[in-house]
């Protein structure tokens, strides 16, 4: 993660004019705070100590035939 602080309200602007978003004035307040708890949460996981060698690559998901549910 960055060292730089988090700029809710930068990165709001950004990826809502990114994504096509419209954020109303309205909405605005609830989707900052989210964005805060968010980058909290990001922060603690980044923060977790992780030991790279205990990780096992994830076999490789190949979906099959859909199963039919008129069984």
């Amino acid at each position: 993660m960055s060292d730089e602080p988090f700029d809710a309200a930068l990165h709001l602007d950004a990826m809502a004019a990114t994504m096509g978003l419209a954020i109303s004035a309205d909405q605005r307040p609830g989707v900052l705070q989210f964005l805060q708890v968010a980058q909290a949460m990001a922060a603690l996981v980044a923060a977790a100590p992780l030991d790279p060698d205990a990780f096992d690559l994830a076999p490789v998901f190949r979906p099959g035939p859909a199963e039919s549910d008129d069984a």
